[in-house]
């Protein structure tokens, strides 16, 4: 039976996370608690004014090279030197090796250009954070985050007759329910919304990239757990969510191994610009890899509309955690060390491209709330002709520079070439035909097929299946005798196969969008039988 696709937070949060498609930061160091074996930082910029007590920190919003970290790893030493220590094996000591960094002055995203630029911006502008909850009730971004204005809170009605009730600061996809935010467990979009809209000049904690309120942050959920994980069908339902609802640029802190056709229809078909977390790389080893051999999902998908971040270092270096690829990934943020809001009005740097997206995601709608008669594709051609070319991001980025959200704001937008994209990008206007995907598999001694079934617009209508092969317009007719199925809260639909021949599935959304998939059997033995 196939399992149901999952997506995670990328390995290595909050020291090594692991699981099949993951949130995609590095480590945690927390503020107060400095945990053993975790770097020590120290940092303070005296040039980004701001009267945030920690801005002084936000060592990638302005980098006067005065950062350093120092990386701490312990060693064992035992008296038995051959193989495994025995048990008997004496500890005579510890090898500490110490591993000290400096950073590289200018190496960041040239904020103070674009504050001076930006003024009061000139639109609003709502980024979809689809991650784990955010902590909507934090010091720092309980005046930043988007509000849905047409419901009325704790009244237990869908006041505006989008299918959600009480979604007053977006929707739990994880558990299906308002809560958008759960415990620490959702530090990480809680990290993630903070990079993008602190307060800025609250006197409180950090500043965020975007001054003001022009641009606030949707909470999705669609992750959660203790390995941060989700489903692809979550994520999906989230992306059509934050469409109907405003948004236009749609931050994705998260990564795959897996290619999931849905998930790229669904990305496909909407006409918000994808930010998306390149990864980081392989579990085992920690080190990132080449996502043009070894694609990451959805960051590899090629779609115009997705903008692929990888990982920079305060020294300018690529980080050996990030992934990269010369034509999968667009262009390079600082994420490593990075300070933001965390659960419960605390604060805590993390690192890994999880970190370098959000950068982008405030670049963007900066960028967007700013130029007045702009759209998404326009401003995807502004951050990829100003980033800062660096010698260490050629021939492993499409751009081979870093975002430089300053030069992007200050650009001539008359230069435009104004095609739109291409590829993507664009919602249909009578909506996206569901999508059908089969599997079998062997359990309790026969044959079983699993379907699912995943609609993009949310608005599926019948699900059929007949013997022998027949086409979509063939179901509509009503020329095919039919049976129907179900599918249960994942979406799938189990069959037990006991007869050999050809079978096709039907699915139609209430526009009239249909679509089939065809299953050949060519042994076991009386149509699918529907299996409960």
């Amino acid at each position: 039976m196939e399992r149901e696709k999952r997506i995670f937070m990328d390995q290595n949060d909050y020291g090594k996370r692991k699981a099949v498609c993951r949130h995609a930061a590095g480590f945690m160091a927390a503020v107060i608690l400095a945990a053993a074996g975790q770097p020590s930082m120290a940092y303070a910029s005296e040039k980004l004014q701001t009267n945030d007590p920690s801005a002084s920190e936000q060592w990638a919003f302005f980098n006067d090279g005065s950062f350093t970290s120092e990386e701490v790893t312990k060693y064992p030493v035992y008296s038995d030197p051959f193989g495994q220590p025995s048990e008997n094996a004496e500890l005579l000591g510890t090898l500490v090796e110490v591993k000290k960094r400096q950073a590289v002055s200018g190496v960041d995203i040239n904020l103070k250009q674009a504050w001076e630029t930006y003024g009061n911006g000139s639109h609003d502008t709502i980024v979809a954070m689809i991650d784990t909850g955010i902590d909507a009730s934090h010091e720092d971004l309980k005046d930043t985050l988007w509000v849905n204005t047409d419901e009325i809170p704790g009244n237990g009605i869908d006041d505006d007759g989008n299918g959600y009730v009480d979604d007053c600061y977006g929707w739990n996809f994880y558990n299906n329910n308002n809560q958008i935010f759960i415990g620490n467990e959702d530090s990480h979009g809680t990290h993630g919304a903070g990079t993008i809209s602190a307060g800025t000049g609250n006197g409180i904690g950090i500043s965020g990239i975007v001054p003001g309120t022009r641009v606030r942050v949707m909470a999705l959920k669609a992750l959660g757990g203790n390995d941060g994980g989700g489903s692809t069908a979550a994520v999906i339902k989230a992306i059509k969510y934050a469409e109907d609802n405003g948004a236009v640029i749609c931050n994705l802190s998260l990564t795959s191994t897996t290619d999931d056709k849905a998930l790229y229809e669904a990305m496909k078909n909407s006409g918000m610009l994808f930010v998306v977390a390149a990864g980081n790389g392989n579990p085992k080893t920690g080190k990132g890899v080449d996502t043009d051999v070894i694609p990451f999902y959805p960051a590899a998908y090629d779609l115009d509309n997705i903008i692929s971040v990888a990982n920079l270092s305060f020294d300018g270096a690529l980080s050996a955690s990030s992934n990269y690829g010369k034509t999968t990934v667009d262009l390079a943020a600082p994420g490593s060390y990075i300070l933001s809001t965390t659960p419960g009005n605390t604060y805590g740097y993390m690192s890994g491209t999880s970190m370098a997206a959000p950068m982008v995601s405030g670049a963007a709608a900066m960028i967007y709330s700013y130029f007045d008669g702009i759209g998404v594709a326009d401003v995807k051609e502004i951050l990829m002709s100003t980033v800062t070319p660096m010698e260490s991001l050629k021939d492993v980025t499409v751009s081979g520079g870093m975002l430089n959200v300053g030069a992007a704001l200050s650009y001539d937008i008359s230069s435009l070439s104004r095609k739109g994209f291409q590829i993507g990008g664009t919602r249909p206007e009578n909506g996206t035909a569901p999508y059908l995907e089969m599997q079998t598999s062997n359990r309790n001694g026969g044959m079983y097929l699993t379907v699912r079934v995943l609609d993009i617009d949310g608005d599926l209508d019948k699900l059929f299946y007949a013997k022998g092969e027949h086409t979509a317009g063939e179901f509509a007719n009503g020329t095919v005798e039919e049976t129907a199925f179900t599918v249960n809260e994942k979406d799938m639909a189990a069959f037990q196969i006991t007869e050999k021949g050809t079978y096709t599935f039907y699915a139609v959304d209430k526009n009239g969008n249909g679509a089939v998939k065809i299953a050949k059997f060519v042994s076991e033995s009386d149509g699918p039988g529907a299996f409960q």
